[in-house]
């Protein structure tokens, strides 16, 4: 067995460089998302205590409209929905 010792601070200073890198790319191509208006499946559905396949099946059915969802190719077609309750 093996124990691998994780740098916490050298990950998240990573992680910090790839979103600002991400952010540069979106800017660059005039991309502008206002994050506190639009949420990733996984943090709509932990917010609204549903699953993310809940939230998938509304989202082909059209419980949530299409305009109440976008997807950023710059981010690898990441889905996101408009945070506001649906039924």
């Amino acid at each position: 067995m093996t124990t691998d010792t994780i740098d916490f601070n050298k990950e998240l200073a990573d992680a910090q460089e790839q979103t600002a890198k991400l952010v540069a790319i979106a800017t660059e191509n005039g991309f502008v998302l206002d994050t506190r208006k639009w949420l990733t499946i996984k943090r709509y559905a932990e917010k609204y205590n549903l699953s993310t396949q809940v939230v998938t099946n509304w989202i082909t059915r059209g419980t949530i409209p299409a305009d109440n969802t976008m997807t950023v190719p710059e981010l690898n077609d990441m889905r996101l929905v408009l945070d506001q309750p649906y039924k």
